[in-house]
């Protein structure tokens, strides 16, 4: 309702009209395709996309990849991987991911392999490298096109659409969470060289090259060089979301909880899931990140690798796990996101 002019017998004082907000940039177009077909896009794209990285790679390289690789070459195999890879995606598009989650959860899953490659089968940095930069570029430019980028990861996102912004946003906390994610991850690989992986790769892993990287002096050097990028990573996919996820109508639901009223079934959702939204993120994100470093890991180690044995990938598999549920506890309880 309009409100009503009043009459003054002094005189008017002119009133200065308030500058108009200057509008927030336009988000990003999302896709015309129909949302029914952007999965079978997606997947179609990545596939292609990867494929024809991976054969212009080939160009390249010298083959060492080939010296050390155990050969899949029947239709099988490859069908296998194209589900796998089709599965993949489909997880992260159905739990609503954007490119830069893509990005990081690529670059994550897809390091333990490559780490493995080139520390035990010295294959050259240039080609782990390309490998994971191809697997990261493949699995994430596809959602950008199809995706719009979540208000977490935008720089100019109103505080409406996130919330803690301000803390999301200062330097020095950014900066410090990614220490501390990277020195998690770096004690436990470290450690885990320390006390008997070694000779689990001995006994699983019957081509291996060579276990000198595991007792070299140089060691904490080459996984600090590993750790920084994934600090960063894991910053971007489990931090800046679920610290900055916005209540849902579940909160209103716990926040109303009554032990006295509540049924038996009511009680048992409320103790095992009764969790803020910003907790119930970083646990889904956590747990999605670490089975999806172990079954990469194994899957690739055993299908890839000659001489490695389905155990052997997966007790490797199993410390980057590991590393993964420690550092989003770390998060959980550094981040205080109850």
């Amino acid at each position: 309702m309009a409100k009503k002019k009043q009459l003054s017998n002094g005189p008017v004082t002119p009133t200065t009209p308030t500058a108009p907000k200057s509008p927030s940039p336009p988000s990003a177009p999302k896709s015309t395709i129909s949302p029914t077909l952007r999965l079978p896009v997606l997947i179609h794209l990545s596939c292609s996309l990867s494929a024809a990285l991976y054969t212009l790679s080939s160009m390249f390289g010298t083959g060492e990849l080939a010296l050390v690789s155990r050969t899949r070459d029947d239709w099988w195999t490859i069908i296998g991987l194209i589900v796998w890879r089709a599965g993949e995606l489909a997880v992260e598009w159905w739990a609503g991911y954007d490119s830069i989650d893509v990005a990081c959860l690529a670059f994550l899953s897809n390091l333990p392999y490559q780490y493995f490659l080139r520390t035990f089968y010295n294959i050259r940095p240039t080609t782990v490298g390309a490998n994971l930069l191809i697997e990261v570029v493949a699995m994430s430019i596809p959602f950008y096109l199809l995706r719009d980028t979540l208000p977490a990861h935008k720089s100019y996102a109103a505080k409406s659409e996130v919330s803690n912004r301000s803390i999301i946003k200062d330097y020095p906390i950014q900066v410090y969470m990614m220490i501390l994610a990277a020195a998690i991850y770096g004690n436990v690989i470290f450690y885990s060289f320390r006390f008997g992986l070694p000779t689990f790769f001995i006994r699983h892993f019957e081509e291996i090259k060579s276990l000198q990287a595991a007792h070299n002096t140089e060691l904490p050097v080459a996984i600090a060089a590993c750790i920084l990028p994934i600090g960063f990573a894991i910053h971007r996919f489990l931090f800046t979301p679920s610290l900055g996820a916005k209540p849902d109508q579940l909160d209103d639901e716990i926040a109303s909880f009554d032990p006295e009223t509540a049924t038996f079934g009511e009680t048992l959702a409320y103790n095992i899931w009764g969790f803020s939204k910003r907790s119930r993120t970083l646990i889904k994100r956590t747990v999605t990140l670490a089975l999806l470093s172990f079954l990469q890991t194994g899957v690739k180690t055993y299908i890839g690798v000659k001489g490695a044995e389905a155990s052997g990938g997966a007790g490797w598999g199993a410390v980057w796990s590991i590393a993964t549920l420690l550092t989003g506890a770390a998060i959980w309880w550094v981040g205080d996101v109850n």
